[in-house]
């Protein structure tokens, strides 16, 4: 399997820069192997992704080195394929959480009776989050996560849960005209 390998280095006296860059590179999806050394799958979207944080990190006045490398035995590479499925896990278990507290939420505005509009757009809302950062974990899980599947479920689950209170609030509006 190829991997892009990224070696960077970020102005010292910048803490801004070196947030940015971290922060860029894990919404990439890449894992750091040392400090200041990445790895990613090659494909052409992280090629592009790597590409335009070269130019930014070379706007701050760093550097970055890419490569195309493959690792030198199976068992490095199984290891880092499970460093990606680990971060990948751990990502997906926070948007299990979120999933959940979505439900509790949901189950609360509706115990407490508050069935209106603006529960319900801040509902929408908070789903639609959920979806997004659902997509943006998906891009990144190029091995497949075990968790995957669970997740997807809670969010059709609660796509379910938000169009059931959604009922609920314009029953509740009819019923108030």
């Amino acid at each position: 399997m190829k991997w892009i390998l990224l070696i960077y280095k970020v102005p010292s006296n910048s803490s801004t820069a070196r947030v940015t860059v971290w922060r860029k590179i894990k919404k990439i999806g890449a894992l750091y192997l040392q400090q200041s050394v990445c790895i990613t799958p090659y494909n052409e979207d992280f090629l592009k992704k790597v590409e335009m944080l070269k130019d930014e990190i070379y706007s701050m006045g760093g550097d970055l080195k890419s490569f195309i490398s493959e690792t030198t035995d199976d068992k490095m590479e199984k290891q880092i394929i499970q460093e990606f499925n680990k971060q990948r896990t751990e990502e997906y278990m926070e948007i299990k959480e979120q999933c959940e507290a979505y439900f509790d939420e949901i189950k609360m505005e509706i115990g407490r009776n508050n069935l209106t509009y603006a529960e319900l757009e801040e509902n929408e809302d908070e789903l639609n989050k959920l979806h997004k950062w659902f997509d943006n974990v998906l891009k990144r899980d190029i091995f497949g996560a075990e968790i995957k599947n669970e997740v997807q479920l809670l969010l059709e689950k609660a796509d379910e849960e938000f169009e059931m209170f959604a009922s609920l609030v314009y029953d509740n509006y009819k019923k108030n005209e």
